[in-house]
């Protein structure tokens, strides 16, 4: 009988010994198998023992292994024979709370992602788009994605144009040719904010990456920059399943031009 729904990740190098220190997280998603594809000569001596592990041997058509393991990992669930996946980063990818169910995440459609922070972004194809996907967390349901998925893997396989170019390419496949089967999910399931850190990223033209002071609503972290802080959070504290919304003041009286500009200025300032 075919599996539910996976959670999958990729993995090489001296990481193996140690990813179950974010992929572990998981293991809170009831009724899913943790499946982690390590893309070493062996498998790793430190093996959680909730989580299956399996070697791969690496394709020198993706240049390198890095590349090889971010492109994939999304053909390698199809060895599963399961009808559902989450695929994610392994090693800065934080589960916080249980997760819906994956078909209830996909809505009908055959994957789901959040986007990524920022302007919208040129690509390949459609021209642009304003809801780049952010690769580190994705769902799948395997069967309808598995065209989009081997486009997706052949665009990697063919033409290198830089380490990362798996988001890349799983964008112009995406918002260009599927994207009538495509979910978006609010960042809830890819959070990338910085949690209680400031930092410039100078792939976002070194603006001030978003800051959160709370990991309440989070169900999903995923920023390399925090993971020790998040975990120790989660651990000591964990987080709500929701953020607390303020109520709003009641204007009790009508406002001056002055204080609708001091209002406006306010709000620009803190929320902009």
């Amino acid at each position: 009988m075919p599996r539910q729904q996976v959670i999958v990740t990729t993995v090489f190098g001296p990481k193996a010994e140690s990813i179950a220190k974010t992929f572990a997280s998981f293991t809170k998603v009831p009724n899913t198998e943790l499946h982690v594809f390590v893309f070493n000569e062996v498998l790793p001596i430190n093996q959680h023992p909730q989580m299956l592990y399996h070697l791969v041997k690496h394709d020198p058509a993706f240049v390198s292994i890095r590349r090889d393991a971010l492109f994939r990992r999304w053909s390698l669930p199809d060895q599963l024979d399961a009808e559902f996946a989450l695929v994610v980063d392994g090693t800065d990818a934080i589960c916080l709370h249980e997760l819906p169910s994956f078909a209830q995440l996909l809505r009908g459609g055959c994957l789901a992602a959040s986007t990524e922070w920022g302007p919208p972004v040129r690509i390949m194809g459609q021209g642009f788009t304003s809801t780049y996907l952010n690769a580190g967390a994705t769902f799948w349901h395997l069967p309808s994605s598995a065209p989009l998925r081997r486009e997706v893997i052949a665009r990697g396989r063919s033409y290198y144009r830089g380490p990362f170019d798996d988001q890349t390419a799983l964008n112009e496949v995406v918002q260009t040719l599927y994207f009538d089967q495509l979910t978006i999910l609010p960042p809830q399931y890819n959070w990338r904010a910085l949690y209680k850190k400031n930092f410039r990223s100078w792939h976002h033209n070194f603006r001030n990456w978003p800051r959160v002071d709370s990991l309440d609503g989070v169900q999903i972290y995923h920023n390399q920059h925090c993971v020790d802080e998040v975990l120790a959070a989660a651990e000591s504290r964990p987080p709500a399943m929701q953020a607390a919304l303020p109520q709003l003041p009641i204007d009790k009286q009508p406002l001056s031009d002055r204080e609708l500009l001091w209002r406006r200025l306010m709000h620009r300032f803190l929320y902009s």
